[in-house]
């Protein structure tokens, strides 16, 4: 049998503010492997700026060499069973081109969807999970502070969830204009204060020391506190009276079980159609790396145009 071999690039951070491009030389797959393409991957600039500058509060310096980005779409163009041949799933690259990998830790897409809902949907599952960790009941009012995209996507949740009152905290007039742009599947309030009430849950998706204390001012007494993706949040302080007043704080991170979560979500039937126009309107191209990742990272939030700039790849060989 020939053997047809394949480059791979790839982006890490070999240390904070060091970015490296390395190219591997992968071999046919073999049985229960396959050979994936990314078709669409996407940065998310809060996050991976902290990662790039070594401030990231989950990653230490030990860490280092660290690959950042998120799950990707990719599309399987190799494996021993010709029929897995073409279809589309989620995967773990970070920024990769190509990559071999077991079969079992490729999660399918169906046909009919689209990449940017694989995109995001993985990032709902975490946004899903925090709703679990407050365990919210179908009456129950809730806050989400921050406008970012996991803020918008565990608003679009609890709109699925509950019937209380959900309002959504966003500091910056220009965010809370993009997100005006959604048809949310439930009442939705965006506004850029909470005001005086006090809700039942409270979900912070801001990372900032900021942020935790309005959540902290905000829940009311028995009520709860979920840090949402906590591994890029701030350092916190804990209120005096925290305790005191019953509060419960959660932390989350990724879903436990996305596999079984994605396959309900892509079943769904709301419309997320202006969810994804808003989430991605920018674009940077792998080609185009370092020098388009390095801008996006380091760029303004008033110079963006949606929620999360989505890496478009090229098509790969045999693709």
């Amino acid at each position: 049998m020939t053997v047809e071999t394949r480059r791979a690039v790839e982006w890490t951070l070999e240390r904070p503010g060091q970015l490296n491009r390395s190219v591997r030389t992968l071999p046919n797959p073999t049985a229960g492997e396959i050979l994936v393409a990314t078709r669409l991957g996407a940065v998310s600039p809060g996050t991976e700026r902290t990662l790039l500058h070594g401030s990231a509060p989950a990653v230490t310096a030990a860490s280092y060499p660290h690959q950042p980005g998120y799950l990707n779409v990719v599309e399987i163009i190799d494996a021993p069973d010709r029929t897995l041949v073409g279809e589309r799933g989620v995967a773990l690259l970070g920024h990769r081109d190509l990559a071999l990998i077991p079969y079992h830790r490729f999660l399918r897409m169906p046909a009919e969807a689209p990449d940017e809902s694989g995109l995001l949907g993985v990032l709902a599952a975490d946004a899903s999970h925090a709703l679990d960790t407050a365990v919210v009941e179908k009456e129950e009012d809730c806050l989400v502070i921050g406008g970012g995209i996991l803020g918008v996507l565990s608003t679009w949740e609890l709109c699925l969830r509950t019937r209380g009152r959900i309002v959504l905290v966003e500091r910056d007039p220009q965010r809370r204009g993009l997100l005006a742009g959604i048809t949310w599947p439930g009442g939705t309030e965006i506004t850029d204060a909470p005001g005086h009430h006090r809700f039942h849950n409270v979900f912070d998706c801001a990372g900032s020391a900021t942020g935790f204390t309005l959540a902290q001012q905000s829940a009311r007494a028995q009520g709860s506190i979920v840090l949402v993706s906590d591994g890029s949040h701030e350092p916190y302080v804990l209120a005096e009276d925290f305790f005191r007043r019953g509060l419960f704080l959660g932390k989350t991170d990724s879903h436990p079980d996305l596999r079984t979560f994605l396959g309900e979500y892509f079943t769904r039937g709301e419309d997320r159609g202006s969810l994804l126009d808003v989430a991605f309107r920018d674009e940077i191209r792998f080609a185009d790396f370092p020098q388009a990742y390095l801008e996006s990272l380091l760029a303004a939030p008033a110079e963006r145009r949606g929620l999360l700039p989505r890496v478009v790849y090229p098509a790969a060989p045999g693709a």
